[in-house]
């Protein structure tokens, strides 16, 4: 969307500055990771972002942050209760960039990969190294061995981790493998012992207060219940932050609508042809989907305005599927997508649905041709 007219030129992009003000705090956030005293100077993206919200401010009349330290705790509030305007930002007002002093997933989508989540995570290094790698050895069940990984262990032992790189197709990208998975976090280990969720996977990890654990997963599908725990002196390992985020939260629902699809008796692949879709289902005809596990409708609209997943030849249908922790935990997801980037709405070469829709979808065309 344009900007009005009667808006100065000097005044800065709010979507823009929020783009650089969650940047700035995921290199925050990585650079006091290991909890030791942070060095000035603050990365570059905050001081950025400070200027221009002053300026943005002083254009609204209203009080701008006095420091990066105050614009820190503006991160940790809703942007409903922040004193700016943020008009056109694609953002909701409950949304927030830190929660318990954590980047949200918020704060990965407006600011860690700009926008193009898919391309960018494509060009991410990690990512690109194992596509080349097992692109040039021919080898796609070691890119699908990989992704799984990835999706079905966010969390793991040193042990348990040498031991899957035992396994042929992993063994292909060990080197990868070992950096998708940094150690945990000091603040994971309590008691001798590190605790995992039992809706993900992923770590749980305190509040303030340093007696109520919570989930690290924003998407998480049942943050409530407990998982394994580990001995620390294990050596636990958690996936990196943005393929937790960009890699594992849509993969839940790949691997979910698979499983679904299989027990009906319909093949289905996934990641074909080294990531080209993340599903194709029906053998003739096929179906293909692109996965989302994107918090923001309207965000997530943008990006597909910006680059839409090239739809096979051969597919006589192609979907947006969206996972069903992001249905339930935003009102009217769908309507607000489609109406974000008509081209998802129906009458499209691709269409946006929700995972039941696609399931429901799927078994009716099985019915159909039975």
């Amino acid at each position: 969307m344009s900007r009005p007219s009667t808006v100065p030129a000097w005044v800065p992009d709010p979507r823009i500055v929020l783009a650089q003000l969650a940047s700035g705090i995921l290199r925050y956030a990585e650079e006091t990771a290991d909890r030791s005293a942070f060095r000035l100077p603050y990365p570059a993206n905050l001081q950025i972002a400070l200027d221009r919200l002053s300026l943005l401010a002083w254009h609204q009349e209203t009080a701008a942050p006095a420091s990066v330290v105050e614009l820190l705790q503006w991160g940790g509030t809703p942007f409903a209760d922040w004193p700016l305007r943020l008009l056109d930002a694609d953002v909701d007002p409950e949304e927030s960039l830190l929660a318990h002093g954590r980047p949200t997933a918020i704060c990965e989508e407006l600011g860690s990969l700009r926008g193009d989540v898919e391309g960018e995570m494509r060009e991410n290094a990690l990512i690109r190294a194992v596509m080349d790698r097992t692109q040039a050895a021919q080898a796609p069940a070691s890119y699908v061995a990989f992704r799984r990984l990835l999706v079905e262990h966010p969390v793991l032992t040193a042990l348990d981790l040498d031991v899957r790189l035992a396994d042929p197709d992993l063994a292909l990208v060990a080197d990868q493998v070992r950096q998708a998975y940094p150690d945990a976090p000091p603040e994971a280990a309590a008691d001798g012992v590190v605790r995992t969720c039992g809706g993900c996977g992923g770590l749980l990890l305190p509040l303030d207060d340093d007696r109520t654990w919570t989930c690290e997963d924003d998407s998480c599908p049942d943050p409530g219940r407990a998982g394994p725990t580990h001995p620390a002196a294990e050596g636990v390992r958690r996936l990196r932050r943005e393929l937790r985020t960009f890699i594992a939260a849509p993969g839940r629902a790949e691997l979910r609508i698979a499983q679904a699809i299989e027990s009906v008796g319909v093949p289905v692949a996934l990641w074909p042809d080294f990531d080209a879709c993340d599903l194709s289902v029906f053998a003739e005809r096929p179906w293909v989907a692109d996965v989302k596990a994107w918090r923001n409708p309207t965000r997530l609209g943008r990006a597909l305005r910006a680059r839409m997943f090239t739809v096979p030849a051969d597919a006589e249908r192609a979907f947006i599927v969206i996972g069903q922790e992001q249905v339930r935990a935003q009102q009217r997801y769908i309507e607000r997508l489609r109406r974000a980037c008509p081209a998802v709405r129906p009458g499209q070469r691709v269409l946006a649905v929700s995972e039941k829709q696609f399931l429901e979808a799927v078994r009716g065309r099985v019915e159909r041709e039975s």
